[in-house]
C-alpha cells in the first residue's frame, strides 16, 4: 500500500511539471482575435505551408471559421475541463484546388480532441496523440477587407447563397449532411432552402458550383427537390432524415431533422 501511495504522488508530480509553464487556453483568449498558422508539425515532418495565409477565427458562440489553403472551412468547437479542446470543422467551400492533399492533412489535424495553450502570445494546438502540433500567431490584417463579387466577407466565413439572395454562413444557415460513401470524410455537405422552400441549394465538398434544385410533388405524396434531368442530384426527406442522392445512390444524409 505504501509503494502504491508513493507511485500516485510521483505521477501527480510528473503531471504538474509537464503542465508547468503552459498557460491553459480559455474562451476569451481563444476568441480575442484572428490567428494565422506559422508552424505545422505532423509527426516527424515539418509541413511546408502554402503561400496563402492559413487563418482561423474562433467566436464566443463556439463556431470556428478559417482558411485551409484554397478552400475556407467552418465548424464548431468545444472547450471544457471534461473534454478539453475539441474541434469539428465540418464544412468547406468547394473550389477545385491544386494542393488538396495539404488541405486534407491540415483538416484532419484540426479535427478531434486537442490540448490548447497560450505561450508567448502564440496559440498552440497539440493533438492528443502527440503527433501533431499547430502553432498560430496573432493575425495582423492588412488595410481593407476582402469582399467577393457579391460583397460577402469571405474572411469572416460568409458566402453567397443564390436561394437566399444574401451572404450567409452555411454552418449557421444550412442543414449539415454527412457523407454515406466515405465514412472517413472530413468535410460535410449543406442544404440551404429558399424562404418558401420551393428551391434548395446544395453546397457540396470539392464542387465549384452550388446546384439549385426545384421542388416537385411526388405521386405518393410529399416532395422531392431535383431538376428535370435524371442525372442531377435528388433531395428527399425520409423518416425525418434529409437525403441527397444521385442515380439512386445515397450520397449524404442528415444526422437529425434540422429543418
Amino acid at each position: 500500500m505504501k509503494k502504491c501511495f508513493i507511485m500516485v504522488l510521483s505521477l501527480t508530480a510528473i503531471f504538474l511539471v509537464a503542465c508547468k509553464g503552459k498557460k491553459l487556453i480559455d474562451k476569451q483568449e481563444l476568441a480575442s482575435q484572428e490567428w494565422v498558422l506559422s508552424e505545422f508539425k505532423n509527426g516527424d515532418t515539418l509541413q511546408k505551408l502554402p503561400a496563402e495565409k492559413l487563418t482561423i477565427f474562433f467566436t464566443d458562440t463556439n463556431t470556428v471559421y478559417g482558411m485551409a489553403g484554397c478552400n475556407r472551412f467552418m465548424g464548431r468547437y468545444e472547450l471544457s475541463k471534461e473534454k478539453g479542446f475539441v474541434m469539428d470543422p465540418g464544412g468547406m467551400t468547394m473550389m477545385a484546388c491544386p494542393d488538396l492533399e495539404f488541405e486534407d492533412i491540415y483538416m484532419k489535424a484540426l479535427s478531434g480532441s486537442h490540448f490548447a495553450s497560450m505561450e508567448n502570445e502564440r496559440l498552440i494546438i497539440e493533438g492528443n496523440d502527440g503527433k501533431t502540433v499547430l502553432i498560430y500567431e496573432p493575425y495582423v490584417k492588412e488595410v481593407g477587407v476582402a469582399m467577393d463579387e457579391h460583397g460577402c466577407n469571405a474572411a469572416a466565413g460568409y458566402m453567397w447563397s443564390e436561394v437566399k439572395k444574401d451572404c450567409i454562413r452555411i454552418f449557421e444557415t444550412g442543414i449539415r449532411m454527412n457523407s454515406q460513401t466515405d465514412k472517413n470524410a472530413t468535410s460535410s455537405a449543406f442544404l440551404v432552402f429558399s424562404p418558401d422552400s420551393l428551391q434548395v441549394e446544395l453546397f457540396l465538398p470539392e464542387e465549384d458550383i452550388q446546384p439549385v434544385l426545384d421542388r416537385r410533388s411526388l405521386p405518393k405524396g410529399g416532395y422531392a427537390w431535383n431538376q428535370e434531368d435524371d442525372d442531377t442530384y435528388n433531395v428527399t426527406k425520409e423518416d425525418d432524415i434529409w437525403v441527397i442522392s444521385r442515380r439512386g445512390v445515397v450520397l449524404y444524409t442528415s444526422v437529425s431533422d434540422a429543418k
